[in-house]
């Protein structure tokens, strides 16, 4: 658990007093853990095994992410009680950390430090996840921009996403 980042300024003895909160779960392949839009009450730690985070719009599926041990999803469900904003399904068998909601209060009760080192590590991941976001949108607008701005760009567009000809 060492190499988990959200116990990152946890001492060894507050990982072993917060680990006892979470309860194990295996997942088999290809399980879905997560469905987007839906409510939840938990978030997870990969204890081993890998998953990935996807949207699906239409048939398109958009992967966002791959994780696998010591990373860990979910989390906004500890926060808000607002729906899944991602798809979350196992690439291979997995061993899950599940920490409920009811249980994360009961840590913030019990010990309020703990609770704020925790919240802290999660705040930086959550803005680390922010910041490649944003990149990603970057490349994506100069992307579109290119093909909008550049005559030969757009044609290209235009020809390898035309709509293929009813005619035989």
């Amino acid at each position: 658990m060492t190499k988990v980042r959200l116990f990152k300024y946890l001492t060894p003895q507050e990982v072993d007093w917060m680990l006892v909160k979470w309860k194990k779960k295996n997942i088999s392949e290809s399980t879905v853990i997560i469905k987007e839009g839906t409510t939840g009450d938990e978030m997870f730690i990969i204890d081993s095994g890998r998953v990935e985070v996807y949207l699906t719009r239409g048939d398109v599926v958009l992967l966002l992410s791959e994780l696998q041990e010591a990373s860990f999803f979910g989390e906004m469900a500890l926060l808000t009680d607002k729906p899944r904003s991602a798809t979350v399904k196992a690439q291979t068998d997995c061993r899950l950390l599940i920490l409920k909601k009811q249980d994360f209060m009961n840590i913030v009760s019990e010990n309020a430090k703990v609770a704020a080192k925790f919240l802290l590590a999660m705040g930086e991941d959550l803005c680390n996840r922010i910041l490649a976001t944003n990149a990603n949108l970057e490349n994506y607008f100069l992307i579109n921009q290119a093909i909008v701005d550049n005559e030969s760009f757009r044609n290209l567009y235009i020809l390898t996403h035309k709509a293929p000809s009813s005619r035989g």
